[in-house]
């Protein structure tokens, strides 16, 4: 016969749906801030949200990040090295490249597009930054983008008329780093960024992308 008091209950599933609701409202107020580039907001809740779930990844994660916008290096990697140790969601550690690199990966994204997509890729600008400034992420519920393309699409502008302001594709190194967790991994996702907002750029949305593998 099996004691009841050792089976999980109730109390259980409610305590776990508890933290799992701290944890939800903890990141929303990390990522409004990270957002925001209130870093010392953000860092501020993202130390009130490991000191309340110590064991949850994502907490030392997101840590991990706002350390590492202040320049504290240092102590984003401990941060990073508790979320990859955490019991519940852990995560990887990211994968820091220099911006040499970066400008190197992006190259050889453009290099190895097909010959019909580098004629499109020379018609918009290409701006690499560590993060995305507030004013690229209004109207997004994510925290950081990889990339993302501004402007008017190439179907407008061979419909004639002075566009306002020019297309452009942003692509970010800090979080490509925070995705990926090898130099490969880097590089690919790099490659597949490049290749989405150009796809956004020739007027394919994110359904059509997806379909593409583009995503």
């Amino acid at each position: 016969m099996n004691d009841e008091s050792d089976q999980p209950g109730d109390d259980d599933d409610v305590a776990g749906n508890e933290s799992d609701a701290r944890i939800a409202d903890g990141l929303a107020i990390i990522w409004e801030a990270y957002r925001l580039d209130e870093i010392p907001r953000a860092t501020a809740a993202a130390k009130a949200l490991v000191k309340d779930q110590s064991q949850h990844g994502e907490a030392w994660f997101w840590l991990g990040c706002c350390l590492e916008r202040t320049g504290d290096y240092r102590a984003a990697d401990k941060a990073f090295l508790r979320g990859t140790r955490a019991k519940v969601e852990p995560q990887n550690a990211p994968f820091r490249v220099s911006w040499r690199h970066f400008q190197a990966a992006v190259e050889t994204a453009g290099d190895a597009l097909p010959e019909k997509l580098k004629g499109a890729l020379e018609e918009v600008s290409l701006v690499l930054a560590d993060y995305a400034e507030p004013v690229l992420l209004e109207g997004f519920d994510e925290p950081e983008l990889m990339g993302l393309f501004v402007g008017p699409e190439r179907g407008d502008l061979l419909e004639g008329g002075a566009p306002d302001l020019s297309p452009r594709i942003y692509i970010f190194r800090r979080s490509h780093e925070h995705g990926c967790s090898s130099r490969r991994d880097f590089d690919s996702e790099v490659q597949q960024t490049l290749y989405h907002e150009l796809g956004h750029y020739l007027g394919y949305d994110e359904d059509e992308l997806d379909k593409l593998g583009r995503g």
